[in-house]
């Protein structure tokens, strides 16, 4: 195969590819029958992407969407600075189903907020929270969510910090984890249907570039990284 045909294949192969990887590309010339040369492979997806023919979405993945996804931090702003203001060394992340309200199909009546910190001190986080008229709730599932949880208005929910490559700027998650987060919140809690969860994964995947890889690493720290890699295959595909 010439240098040239590598670089048209791969055009051909990503024009109609929201993601991919390049584990997919390979595969694809293989079944095709067509050889290549790593080095090559990699040279010409470089290229490629350095022409903004094709976008980076992470370590081995590539995307044709241009833009890359913007998340409105303004629904966290008041609470990450009350947190900081008052536990100035506390590590925590945090995020609000506000910040996906453009996503939604059918939008909630009211938002949750979910901080991340280390097990150890959520207590005193409820205990301040509360304080400040916080509708709080401490690692609840499902039982007790259906049983006690409220969706009023500033209603916060207390996880444990999960371990995680990505970055938190200023105490603040990226949607690379949200996403994740909240098929966790699905599972947990029931806080939307898959059917909903599916709706605005999709809305976002398919309109904004995100780093997969990222999301991919994340979900397998939290043991569900089969799930969330089938379920945007199968977004992926149907799209």
């Amino acid at each position: 195969m010439a240098s040239i045909t590598i670089k048209e294949s791969i055009i051909d192969y990503a024009k109609d590819k929201y993601y991919f990887h390049i584990n997919d590309l390979k595969k694809y010339f293989t079944e095709k029958g067509n050889k290549f040369e790593e080095d090559s492979l990699k040279k010409y997806l470089y290229f490629l992407k350095k022409n903004e023919v094709i976008y980076p979405a992470g370590r081995g993945w590539y995307s044709n969407i241009q833009k890359e996804f913007e998340l409105n931090i303004e629904p966290t702003k008041k609470i990450k600075k009350l947190l900081i203001e008052k536990f100035p060394l506390l590590e925590f992340s945090c995020w609000s189903t506000e910040q996906l309200k453009g996503f939604f199909h059918h939008l909630p009546s009211q938002f949750i907020t979910f901080i991340y910190a280390d097990k150890d001190f959520l207590s005193t986080l409820r205990d301040f929270l509360t304080g400040n008229n916080y509708n709080v709730y401490l690692n609840p599932y499902k039982a007790e969510a259906e049983k006690f949880i409220e969706l009023k208005t500033k209603t916060i929910i207390l996880r444990p910090s999960v371990s995680s490559r990505i970055s938190k700027e200023k105490n603040l998650t990226k949607i690379e984890k949200i996403l994740v987060d909240l098929f966790m919140e699905m599972k947990k809690i029931s806080l939307i249907d898959k059917e909903e969860y599916i709706k605005i994964v999709s809305n976002i995947i398919l309109n904004y570039r995100i780093n997969i890889a990222e999301m991919l690493d994340y979900a397998h720290n939290r043991k569900i990284k089969d799930e969330i890699k089938n379920l945007f295959i199968e977004i992926n595909k149907i799209h």
